[in-house]
């Protein structure tokens, strides 16, 4: 087969995201090709109003691979008057082919309509995140489990013991107040950002079972003590996101009961998905989410039921203050409601964050006009597979990574939560069998790799539990029974966030990829007017392997010149790219470049 036949056959662009998309006011372009099919592409750009005139060529970089067959180029495309016609030219050592409409030809094309085109850059056509939550960090609390201050009233259900077994239907009796007395812990351990689960009015101990809105739950406390909380944290620097399902209700919601009595005649027949009449939770005659009779899923065609769920969006932001909302099964909700929601929640709070909870690649939510960010879980898979299943290597988890960062455009990397574990998954400790050098080394890539990373409450003093609800484990509190050196680890990853912008705000590239199966480094950089250059690039290794590992830190796309080491088992230690590093066994270490 030819040169020109496999790269038909590997070639691919398309005029969206992810292959085109808009960056403070650039385009930036992606073309898919077979590995190393071509020395160089270049694209060939122009504003189709003034074709010859404005005709220039960018040069596109290597950018990430995309399985084991085919790279990523990608190019940033400038030009004053934000419409762009375009082409590729793919260079070989002794032939150039053009891509275009017309697929792969030899000759550029001569008419400017077979081109790709992105007519105009709309100023609202682009994902343009809040400012504050690239690279931020994370503390998720789950009220229920987290603390109950001293002198809580009497809970309406008989509480377990703080550290019983957790079930699906105990209680601990964690409150507001509690998470109020222990914002000091919080604060001192440099989460940027808390993330309550459900703190409405609900039956269960999770509250994904909604009864009101807009009420918070009784047991947890008041709406004062809530705006009493926020109100500190904000004092703190630290802002609080809020849980809602807008997918299901609860079976003892009030309108649920109403369509139970009422039947078809109910005021709000269409504010669900009846398969017939009457409803009968037995029969479970109306759609739900998963299957679960108790909890009935939202009709959010209706204008009734979108307008209902967008109030409770904006009572929260109005009454305590929060600072964005993690929406819960948001995949199941139709891309038209979270449309609408979004345009009703930033008209009341601009730089409000919207979260959405999706468990695979999220590009269609991700366009500018749904979500800011989501949960990273295919991140999360990929290290723990690693690192704490060991079912891949580094060079399988590399290619992972490169993935994620090929199907998503690159300004969505720095806002994606990045999590372990969580209140529906086994505890990072429990995956790793408790072994606490394995969770060190994929905490230490939850931080430092490219994202916004969220650590479930426990996890740093050393808290393990499997499955749902064993994952969902009373805090504990008993500093004799807590693990100081695991937690005084992540104060040093929270720490390092705020220390240096690049680990937060910075570009992400992997390098010395294939160096070996046990370790995969990557560099971190930052270079604006705003960053001091002595912290604008940190090279990362995350070495698995039993033995020690000697390499030649020089390598393409390793900045030249002296580094010293802010974190890991040589910390304070220099080194040059010049002359061999000697990585240790089972450790991961930060090296920040301080000189040529």
């Amino acid at each position: 087969m030819s040169t020109k036949e496999l790269i038909s056959l590997s070639i691919y662009h398309e005029s969206t995201e992810p292959y085109a998309y808009a960056h403070q006011g650039d385009l930036y372009v992606r073309l898919r090709l077979g590995n190393r099919l071509a020395d160089r592409i270049d694209v060939i750009h122009f504003d189709k109003f003034k074709v010859n005139e404005t005709r220039v060529t960018t040069p596109a970089e290597r950018y990430a691979k995309l399985g084991h067959d085919h790279e990523i180029f990608q190019a940033r495309l400038l030009r004053d008057t934000k419409r762009f016609k375009y082409f590729f030219a793919i260079h070989l050592a002794d032939q150039t082919y053009y891509y275009s409409r017309l697929g792969i030809t030899d000759q550029p094309p001569a008419d400017h309509n077979d081109t790709f085109e992105v007519p105009y850059l709309g100023e609202r056509d682009t994902y343009a995140p809040p400012a504050w939550m690239q690279g931020t960090t994370y503390y998720q609390i789950f009220p229920e489990r987290f603390y109950r201050h001293k002198k809580a009233k009497k809970h309406s259900k008989k509480l377990a013991l703080w550290h019983a077994e957790p079930k699906r239907d105990n209680f601990f009796g964690g409150t507001i107040k509690g998470v109020m007395e222990k914002l000091d812990y919080i604060e001192q351990l440099g989460a940027e950002v808390i993330y309550f689960t459900p703190l409405f009015y609900a039956p269960s101990n999770h509250k994904y079972d909604t009864i009101d809105y807009f009420k918070v739950d009784p047991d947890f406390g008041t709406e004062e003590e809530l705006k009493e909380l926020i109100d500190a944290c904000h004092q703190r620097n630290i802002r609080v996101v809020f849980d809602a399902v807008f997918n299901h209700m609860g079976m003892e919601n009030p309108i649920f009961k109403d369509l139970l009595l009422q039947g078809e005649k109910s005021q709000y027949a269409d504010w669900i998905y009846p398969k017939s009449w009457p409803l009968s939770i037995e029969e479970r005659n109306y759609e739900t989410f998963d299957y679960v009779p108790h909890m009935p899923k939202w009709r959010t065609a209706t204008p009734e039921v979108e307008d209902y769920l967008c109030q409770v969006g904006e009572y929260w932001i109005d009454r305590v203050g929060i600072d964005g909302w993690r929406l819960d099964v948001s995949d199941e909700v139709e891309h038209a409601f979270w449309k609408h929601f979004r345009e009703r929640i930033k008209k009341k709070k601009p730089d409000a964050l919207i979260c959405g909870e999706i468990w695979q690649v999220a590009t269609p939510w991700l366009r500018g006009d749904e979500f800011d960010t989501v949960m990273n879980y295919p991140l999360g898979f990929a290290i723990l597979d690693w690192l704490a299943k060991g079912t891949i290597d580094a060079k399988e988890f590399y290619l992972r990574i490169e993935r994620i960062r090929a199907l998503y455009p690159e300004p969505v990397l720095s806002s994606l939560w990045n999590l372990l574990d969580s209140h529906d998954t086994p505890r990072l400790l429990t995956l790793c069998e408790d072994d606490k050098t394995q969770a060190k080394l994929a905490a230490f890539c939850q931080f430092a790799t490219i994202g916004s990373p969220v650590l479930y409450y426990g996890d740093e003093i050393g808290m393990s539990g499997g499955a749902d609800p064993l994952c969902r484990g009373g805090m504990q509190w008993d500093e004799n029974l807590q693990d100081h050196a695991l937690k005084a680890y992540y104060q040093q990853l929270f720490a390092l966030r705020k220390t240096y912008p690049a680990l937060a705000k910075g570009s992400f590239r992997p390098v010395l990829q294939g160096l070996s199966d046990a370790c995969y480094a990557f560099v971190r950089s930052l270079h604006d007017s705003a960053s001091d250059a002595r912290q604008s690039t940190i090279l990362c290794f995350v070495h698995n392997g039993d033995d020690p590992l000697t390499l030649h830190p020089k390598a393409e796309g390793i900045p030249s010149g002296t580094y010293t080491c802010i974190m890991g088992s040589l910390l304070g230690q220099t080194m040059s790219t010049k002359t061999l590093l000697t990585l240790p066994e089972k450790d991961a270490s930060m090296w920040l470049l301080v000189g040529e």
